[in-house]
């Protein structure tokens, strides 16, 4: 039976794409145009190297710009990540099967799964990832 560990290890590159929690909503979007990615973690300033359960404060995703973009443009200059991300994170470890990770992402509504290996995030996986098994 396929587990989380198996889509991380399947994976291209082992960067984790992060951003400070005090970043412009712009700079966020571009980095994740560059990478060709829909989500990105949040963490506290100054913890980019040493990610966490307790220096990562959540998940900034596509969905999360597209919410920020409905309010308007009048305010969006003045938001940071963190005052837009998604603060309730949802997360397993690499153990978890396949489709205990994809119930998960069901369950929760959501498209992307970071994976921490007791208190180190590890990665993070994708719906993509979990049904083109």
């Amino acid at each position: 039976m396929k587990k989380v560990k198996d889509h991380l290890n399947a994976q291209r590159y082992w960067d984790i794409f992060t951003i400070p929690e005090n970043s412009d909503l712009f700079n966020a979007a571009s980095l994740m145009n560059k990478n060709k990615i829909g989500a990105l973690m949040i963490s506290k300033i100054g913890s980019e190297e040493n990610l966490c359960k307790s220096s990562v404060l959540g998940i900034l995703t596509e969905r999360d710009l597209v919410y920020a973009l409905s309010g308007g443009a009048k305010n969006l200059g003045s938001k940071t990540v963190k005052d837009i991300m998604t603060r309730k994170l949802i997360y397993t470890c690499p153990e978890t099967s396949n489709s205990e990770a994809k119930k998960l992402m069901i369950d929760n509504q959501i498209r992307h799964l970071p994976v921490f290996s007791g208190e180190q995030l590890v990665g993070i996986i994708s719906m993509r990832d979990v049904f083109k098994v």
